[in-house]
């Protein structure tokens, strides 16, 4: 989990989403996989998700997002499980949108995490990229959509490419432009579609 003065991405996640700086009222449900502290799912539920599960690999994390909820008000919507990725879920479960934020910084696939906050932003061979596009779909609702917070940080044309393997597309929904330290970084939320034919 990283603290917004560390790592300001979850503000932009918000923004991406349409739940910064005002609260968009929402409804249905949302699936937040790696929900970190659980700033997503609970201002989701603040703003009208009828149901948020959030799913986090970090078992301090569930327990970060859980305690939020309670904080918020909002426990009574907000589900928080420990899940790599899908494997933790109920498997009747469907969802309206499936949203992740997702660990972007491209390794290489034999690389071996030094701990557990690496997790949150590096991904060895898009091994994980490559799960949630191929099993996301399966989770939905119907005319359910599947989003992604991707960041030039990452390889774009290197996870186009896993899309591409796994029968899907990106298209972009929304981008916007952060400075980061020294750095101007673009977030893109892409929604990822099933490819046709």
């Amino acid at each position: 989990m990283f603290a917004p003065d560390i790592s300001p991405s979850s503000g932009h996640s918000l923004a991406l989403l349409g739940l910064s700086p005002h609260l968009t009222p929402r409804s249905g449900s949302l699936l937040e996989i790696g929900s970190g502290t659980g700033v997503v799912a609970v201002l989701s539920a603040v703003a009208g998700c009828e149901r948020v599960v959030a799913a986090d690999i970090n078992p301090q994390a569930v327990r970060n997002t859980a305690s939020n909820a309670a904080r918020h008000g909002v426990a009574d919507r907000v589900r928080a499980v420990r899940s790599d990725l899908f494997d933790g879920l109920d498997p009747a479960e469907r969802f309206d949108v499936i949203f992740w934020h997702s660990n972007y910084v491209l390794a290489p696939a034999d690389y071996a995490y030094r701990d557990m906050h690496e997790r949150g932003y590096v991904d060895p061979g898009y091994a994980a990229h490559r799960r949630y596009l191929a099993q996301a779909g399966a989770w939905l609702a119907p005319g359910g959509r599947v989003l992604l917070h991707f960041s030039s940080r990452g390889d774009l044309a290197a996870l186009e490419q896993v899309a591409d393997e796994t029968g899907c597309r990106l298209v972009a929904a929304r981008t916007l432009s952060a400075r980061e330290g020294e750095h101007q970084i673009e977030h893109t939320l892409l929604e990822v579609v099933a490819r046709r034919g």
